[in-house]
């Protein structure tokens, strides 16, 4: 492994060669989809080409079709080595975030898992709208769109690969252990945080209401507000995931039970769950299991993405280098989302 590593590019974890740690935690690691762009042809669906702007260290779309007739295509794949990755349907082998030659497909390289993961994203938003086209300040509403923020993240290079894509906010710490040869037992906070399976939470529900504190009558804490609305109205917003929708997979039926035995602080519970901290693994607002903390991580991560929030790398490429972060290894830097606009 060490600094040929590649890194997905939705949050930051590494890519394990098959075999590394196979029927243990962090299994899906292994599994990666590449995404490109195709389009509409006579004969059917071609694979979008691209190109290397000789001193511009850019890449650029060759011979641009209508955005309708576009589409961007999730392809399984297994890691090899060195940037390499094998197609399974086709049995080509490709690297990532690297344009081959004069031309070629552009492939970005994330979890399998994560196609669920964002769909549940992009079915959380108002609209969906499934196009490329996307404001500097509106959140990705399709795969389309997260492309295309991707995309322009991209340090291009004419020599090398690039191995990692940085983020607005460094994926949340993860960037900072790229710097490094990733071995999955050099850090065993990091390692467990990294290989919990943010999908398949075991006992989700159970673990979140847990966290649950009697609402004493006449004893409300300062974190809870007057009681302007009541315990049924917090209620009724956890149990209906707009507020969050990442706990898509909370099991009502044990809510509503919980609610019949007794008289509950649900405020509470709503307004920490929507803390900006509960990622990380340390905090002690929530007791709560490492792969739901992933899971708001990575939430996160493409909540917060914005097109241009990372400013193209003008001259020569650094072979996809993370910058050394500062402070608190989850510390992140204020995302474009985030920033004032005054």
């Amino acid at each position: 492994m060490g600094r040929n590593q590649v890194y997905c590019c939705i949050c930051g974890g590494p890519f394990l060669e098959p075999g590394t740690r196979e029927d243990e935690p962090g299994e899906w690691l292994y599994h990666p989809t590449l995404w490109t762009t195709v389009h509409d042809a006579k004969d059917g669906v071609e694979l979008d080409m691209y190109k290397w702007e000789l001193g511009m260290y850019t890449y650029d779309l060759i011979d641009p079709v209508d955005d309708s007739q576009r589409r961007v295509l999730e392809q399984e794949a297994t890691y090899q080595e060195h940037n390499v990755f094998l197609i399974s349907e086709s049995g080509e082998n490709v690297p990532a975030f690297h344009v081959v030659g004069n031309e070629s497909p552009l492939y970005l390289a994330v979890y399998s898992q994560y196609s669920q993961l964002v769909q549940r994203f992009i079915s959380s938003r108002p609209e969906a709208h499934d196009v490329f086209q996307i404001s500097d300040k509106d959140k990705v509403s399709s795969v389309k769109q997260l492309w295309k923020v991707i995309f322009t993240r991209l340090p291009a290079s004419g020599r090398g690969f690039t191995y990692n894509i940085d983020h607005p906010t460094r994926y949340y710490g993860i960037t900072s252990l790229h710097l490094i040869e990733w071995e999955l037992d050099n850090n065993p906070l990091v390692s467990k945080y990294i290989e919990a399976d943010l999908i398949k939470v075991p006992q989700l529900t159970e673990c979140i209401l847990d966290n649950l504190e009697p609402d004493a009558s006449g004893i409300r804490s300062e974190e809870a507000s007057t009681d302007l609305e009541d315990q049924d109205w917090w209620f009724n917003k956890l149990i209906t995931k707009k507020e969050l929708p990442w706990l898509w997979d909370l099991d009502e039926d044990l809510v509503h039970k919980k609610q019949r035995t007794g008289d509950w602080n649900w405020e509470l519970l709503v307004k920490k769950l929507s803390g900006p901290d509960i990622y990380r693994p340390e905090d002690e607002t929530l007791r709560l299991p490492l792969g739901l903390r992933n899971r708001q991580r990575i939430w996160k991560c493409i909540e917060d993405a914005r097109l241009g929030d990372i400013q193209r790398q003008i001259g020569p490429p650094h072979l996809g280098f993370a910058v050394p972060m500062q402070g608190n290894l989850w510390d992140g830097y204020t995302p474009k989302s985030q920033q004032s606009t005054a």
